[in-house]
């Protein structure tokens, strides 16, 4: 335990002891800014289910991207400074990913050792190393071996309450992790029954292993259902076919990062991979890696052999669009098309080695090296090294014939290997705490060396009798702690002074002090810095200012998207609500004669739309639309005049006829809560209330108490009849399928407390 907590420090000492913080890709662009957004609803006493600053306003918690209700968010209300709590967020699911690893391991019957080193293997191993900038495939990913932890107990002792507990992890991961992440998880779920009821040739421990599947669903139906909902109303739902299913698929020449690892670049050093490197990292130890050719010694264990083949199905998964394995199948299945990325069963692939490494650890344990086995492994060792020499000293002739001869990725990623393998990298002798002292380490080539010079003095060590078997494992647990510290933490993850997420551009300040009601729209605010000075991405939801853009999800309510592709600029400066638009540099010059520059310094501009329409407005014409298309069409000139009109998408048997104005009308927001607009409306005859925040469903209107439909205005935004005369209109947010989620989570509680009570 003690070692599961200091590692992660060892690999982030800088986050603690340096005043630094992570910054990378969606820590910046989503995770930092909506922690503080959602930890402030829940203090002021909100479950956060909508988010009004974002896309004028977004499904929060159907969103999923923070995990509104993943438990260990709690971290985000201590009161400490945001950047501290996401450090701590990050290394607290380091140690439970070792720890539950570890769990597995012992659960499968490996001795602490061999279990420790399972745990080592898989928290602190490239995937979730890689993965942390994209966080919530990191945090849902740790929950996996827990998972598989309960499945294999429930199996094994043929437990019911077993069964029903076990769907806690489960449950835990879908309320902190991309959906993709938990389809994953019930796919082994699934592939783990079906090898019990073949194994054991009874269906009753696959029932067990699906009782546990029940029971997650049911405890995480609050957020799935949500989630759900959402992938029918956004642009996820119209994203389907072969190159999508494939998109990122692993490329088999990664495989050389299992030996050494950054071979070709990382997130610090600059990666020249045709993917992100955090889609494409996997690194298990060396060590790790040569045990796992010892776990056939154990291969009377009976789950072992489910991880072996989990090893190999998650790796031919992962390699996606490199294998006919999709194009013949995987893209026929359903659910997989759904989403794309493969390489992120490289999850399952580093789980798998872990296990297998530790059962490769207790084999060496139980029974010593055996001759053969140690002359294949002095072979294997031998052969690595020389050839490792051989590529050093040949690396001149090498770079020019790969440059010349080569062609596509594979030289891209020949010739990064070649200029970066072999070399120390400055940052880390200058910028880093511990790893100035290991530096030479840090470069792939000297690291794989060190590797194999430690491996065979152990290995040769324990044959010559030379290291008991206690000292033989705890030699080799030290050499696999070095080797994964140094290969990954922030060997791998870039950092920056903590105040980074304080350095707001003027124009931003300026947006600031002079918003008032309205909205701002930043505009080509895609890279980290740009989000974090000029509010773009989720920073609006963090300083609490209402946005007409937001982060560029997949998950980006769809008719939002076909508005901004469809309707003529100055009107969707109009219905967004828009008085400032903020940019890095200048627009052109009809942008500007149209909205006038009001501020600019170095880093932003900040143009005005000197008459914006209010959110909350009264017009007393309406023109009508069969559907979305049909109203967008209207938008696309400015012949209608938003202050006047309203064009909605009903028919006119549904939707009541204004009346003529026979004078002013006076609208005005009385309450403004993420989940609940109050306007009191005076109205000289009937009329229509918009309000110029996003349609979605679940948000349900009242006049004076009586419900009342809601309309879709402009395609995107709300509008309701209201008849002449002073009334209250409330707009109050009440998904059903959130509420629904939480009478099915109840009821798993119940079953729980009943399993437990009988047990």
């Amino acid at each position: 335990m003690a070692l599961f907590l200091v590692l992660p420090v060892l690999a982030f000492p800088e986050l603690f002891f340096g005043h630094q913080t992570l910054w990378r890709s969606d820590i910046t662009l989503i995770h930092y800014p909506y922690h503080i957004m959602v930890a402030d609803e829940w203090l002021a006493g909100r479950v956060p289910l909508w988010n009004p600053y974002q896309h004028i306003g977004i499904p929060l918690l159907a969103e999923g991207q923070v995990g509104p209700l993943y438990p260990l968010g709690a971290i985000f209300l201590s009161g400490l400074s945001p950047s501290l709590e996401l450090s701590l967020f990050i290394v607290l699911h380091l140690t439970l990913a070792a720890l539950f690893t570890f769990a597995l391991a012992r659960t499968l019957g490996l001795a602490t050792a061999p279990a420790t080193l399972a745990g080592l293997t898989f928290g602190m191993g490239g995937f979730l190393m890689a993965q942390i900038g994209n966080l919530n495939i990191m945090t849902g990913a740790v929950w996996l071996p827990l998972v598989l932890c309960g499945a294999v107990l429930a199996a094994q002792r043929r437990s019911l309450p077993l069964a029903v507990l076990g769907g806690v992890p489960l449950a835990l991961q879908a309320f902190t992790a991309q959906p993709q992440i938990v389809f994953y998880t019930l796919l082994i779920l699934m592939g783990y029954a079906a090898f019990r009821a073949v194994a054991d040739r009874h269906l009753r421990p696959a029932l067990f292993v699906g009782v546990l599947i029940v029971a997650g669903l049911l405890l995480s139906a609050p957020q799935l259902l949500p989630t759900v909902e959402l992938q029918q109303h956004s642009l996820r739902s119209a994203e389907r076919g072969f190159n999508f299913l494939t998109h990122n698929s692993w490329p088999p020449a990664m495989a050389l990062n299992l030996l050494l690892p950054s071979a070709f670049g990382n997130n610090v050093i600059g990666f020249k991979g045709g993917d992100p490197f955090e889609e494409d990292f996997i690194y298990a130890g060396f060590i790790p890696l040569l045990l796992v050719g010892f776990a056939w010694g154990q291969r009377q264990r009976r789950d072992v052999l489910f991880f072996g083949l989990l090893l190999v199905g998650a790796l031919m998964l992962a390699l996606g669009r490199y294998t006919p394995l999709y194009q013949l199948v995987i893209q026929h299945l359903p659910g997989f098309g759904l989403f794309r990325i493969p390489s992120r069963w490289l999850m399952a692939v580093n789980l798998a080695l872990a296990v297998l490494a530790g059962c490769g650890l207790q084999t060496l344990l139980e029974r010593g090296p055996s001759r053969r086995g140690l002359a294949i492994v002095a072979s294997v060792l031998g052969l690595l090294g020389i050839g490792l020499v051989a590529v050093w000293l040949a690396r001149g002739p090498l770079r020019m014939w790969v440059d010349t001869d080569w062609g596509g990725l594979e030289r891209k990623l020949a010739l990064a290997f070649l200029e970066r393998g072999f070399t120390i990298q400055p940052v880390y002798e200058t910028e880093r705490l511990l790893m100035r002292h290991l530096a030479p380490l840090t470069a792939p080539a000297i690291l794989l060396a060190f590797n194999l010079w430690v491996a065979l003095a152990l290995l040769g060590a324990y044959a010559g009798r030379r290291l008991s078997a206690r000292h033989f494992a705890a030699l080799a647990l030290a050499a696999v702690v070095l080797d994964l510290v140094v290969a990954g933490g922030t060997t791998v993850n870039p950092i920056r002074p903590d105040d980074w997420w304080q350095q707001l551009s003027g124009g931003a300040r300026y947006v600031l002090d002079h918003l008032e009601g309205g909205r701002v729209w930043p505009l080509g605010m895609g890279s980290e810095a740009a989000a974090v000075r000029n509010l773009g991405q989720f920073f609006p939801s963090a300083y609490r200012v209402r946005s007409a853009s937001g982060h560029g999800s997949p998950l980006m309510l769809a008719r939002q998207d076909a508005f901004l592709h469809t309707a003529h600029p100055v009107q969707q400066v109009r219905l967004l609500a828009v008085r400032y638009i903020l940019t890095e540099g200048r627009m052109g010059a009809d942008a500007e004669s149209t909205f006038p520059p009001t501020f600019a310094d170095d880093l932003s501009v900040v143009y005005e739309n000197r008459d914006p329409l209010p959110r909350a407005y009264a017009v007393h014409s309406v023109v009508l639309s069969a559907d979305a298309e049909e109203a967008l069409g209207h938008l696309t000139d400015l012949d209608i005049d938003p202050r006047r009109t309203v064009v909605i998408e009903a028919s006119a048997d549904t939707a009541p006829p204004p009346g003529v104005a026979a004078g002013s009308d006076d609208v005005a927001l009385v309450r403004d809560e993420p989940d609940e607009v109050v306007v009191r409306v005076r109205l000289a005859a009937d009329g229509y209330l918009v309000l110029l925040d996003s349609w979605y469903p679940g948000w349900e209107a009242s006049v004076d108490g009586a419900p009342t439909p809601i309309y879709r205005a402009y395609s995107i935004a709300r509008a309701v009849h209201v008849p002449a005369g002073e009334h209250t209109v409330r707009f109050a947010y009440r998904p059903l399928s959130f509420r629904l989620g939480v009478a099915l989570a109840a009821l798993a509680v119940v079953a729980i407390i009943a399993a437990c009570s009988l047990w």
